[in-house]
């Protein structure tokens, strides 16, 4: 059988709608994920305060997940961590401030103990696998969002989280334009980019 060497993205929520962001990357077989979220019920739903993705596909190739990024600390990118990491039951990587976030999130379950979560410093780059992920500080809402510079020996695709390019931010440095270049000098396959509202002026 010959290898598959292609690079392939699978939006399991998230793409097209707000919320819900579950994202994940394949390369020769394996399998990363970039968010967990949730989006929350709209009043349609009665008795519906969340509503995660649905991870069926991923749970059933678990074995094969590397580990799960997150971009940041808001509910719709990590907040469906405390429901269905028991499905997954990867190794977690986010930066201080979301992993502080993310381990109160799980004190509410009983299995916060067993949640591997692994403080990766902003501006660091993680190797898991064949991919080789590099954190890039942007403007944001919150504490220490992340673009991720996503490179595999197929290339690189360039994940931006939630984002805006924000001169004068009232939290935090401003956006790591030399990055943005410096990735983008050395050829990216593709952007994955989506951001609340981005479609409205």
């Amino acid at each position: 059988m010959k290898r598959d060497d292609g690079l392939y993205f699978l939006p399991l929520g998230g793409s097209g709608e707000i919320g819900m962001n579950l994202n994940l990357y394949r390369y020769r077989g394996k399998w990363l994920m970039v968010d967990l979220g949730v989006t929350f019920g709209d009043g349609n739903s009665s008795g519906v305060d969340v509503i995660t993705p649905d991870p069926t596909f991923i749970a059933e190739n678990r074995d094969d997940l590397l580990g799960l990024v997150l971009t940041h600390a808001h509910e719709d990118h990590l907040g469906a961590v405390q429901y269905l990491w028991p499905m997954l039951r990867c190794p977690i990587y986010a930066t201080g401030f979301t992993a502080s976030f993310l381990k109160l999130k799980l004190q509410e379950t009983d299995f916060a103990r067993d949640v591997p979560i692994h403080t990766i410093p902003q501006g660091s780059t993680l190797k898991l696998g064949d991919f080789e992920i590099e954190l890039i500080h942007i403007t944001h809402s919150i504490p220490e969002p992340n673009a991720l510079a996503i490179r595999t020996p197929a290339g690189t695709v360039l994940h931006t989280g939630d984002w805006k390019l924000d001169e004068a931010p009232v939290l935090g440095p401003v956006t790591d334009e030399a990055s943005f270049r410096r990735v983008g000098a050395e050829g990216v396959l593709a952007l994955v980019g989506d951001s609340t509202n981005a479609m409205k002026d």
